[in-house]
């Protein structure tokens, strides 16, 4: 579909998602993308709130990395620009480095030789991504990106496996449901546009960054419960929900009292 162009000029990133550029502000590219890219703010700083203490500080840099990518989300879908979607894509790699450096340490790879072949396997995707462009620049990235992160969730199913409390295995089952959605609504917004030249556009995109972070946030509870209890058996850990115990479960030491 043809694209307007506002305060940002030409479009210089290697995508440009379905939504319709300069629709609702003259200085957003993508204001629906752009929006609901604070979702992960928004979940990053939540998170570190809720779990400095049960989950420690190696948990909550897990969700600081995720306050940085929101952060680069936002400049990326606000301007389409190459240099600002690195914003985007550079911290989305080294986060999922980052967690997979957790995973590695839990299950038994915690020598030095390891974090080092992660930094350097970063380093390489950084580069990857960063100095090409176009359509190679698109394909580099998820190959990088998507090589590591579902390297996380092969680990994360043996956490699951292993999982002897029921709601925990269920907050597992919640992560899993929200990022099956999630990858089809990323899936059917990056290869069918053509759609909305005929019917509405839902905003699938803006949809994909909250229904990431909704799964993210569930896989983050529930393997940061097993993580934390396998390392510590005296630990005496919690699930709580943040509002009517149904929404936004979270990690608590048995003597919080949070409503």
């Amino acid at each position: 579909m043809d694209q307007k162009q506002g305060y940002w000029g030409p479009v210089t990133s290697s995508i440009d998602w379905c939504e319709e550029n300069y629709q609702h502000s003259w200085y957003i590219a993508e204001f629906w993308n752009t929006v609901s890219s604070v979702a992960m703010v928004i979940l990053g700083l939540l998170g570190v709130k809720l779990h400095y203490r049960s989950l420690g500080w190696r948990f909550s840099a897990g969700y600081l990395f995720i306050v940085v990518v929101g952060i680069g989300s936002v400049l990326f879908h606000a301007t389409l620009q190459y240099e600002h979607q690195m914003w985007d894509e550079v911290p989305m790699i080294w986060t999922a480095c980052y967690l997979l450096w957790l995973l590695l340490q839990e299950h038994g790879y915690a020598h030095l030789i390891y974090g080092v072949a992660i930094a350097i396997y970063c380093v390489i995707a950084t580069l990857l991504t960063s100095k090409s462009k176009g359509t190679t620049q698109f394909y580099l990235f998820q190959s990088t990106f998507g090589l590591v992160m579902w390297s996380c969730f092969w680990f994360v199913r043996s956490l699951y496996k292993h999982a002897q409390s029921p709601m925990v295995r269920s907050i597992f089952h919640r992560g899993v449901q929200f990022l099956v959605l999630a990858i089809s609504v990323w899936l059917f917004d990056g290869n069918f546009c053509f759609v909305y030249d005929h019917v509405p556009n839902p905003q699938l995109h803006a949809w994909w960054h909250i229904l990431m972070c909704v799964s993210l946030h569930y896989f983050f509870v529930a393997a940061g419960h097993e993580m934390i209890s396998r390392k510590d058996k005296s630990s005496r850990l919690k699930i709580k929900y943040l509002i009517r115990d149904k929404f936004i479960p979270f990690v608590a030491l048995e003597e919080d009292h949070r409503e």
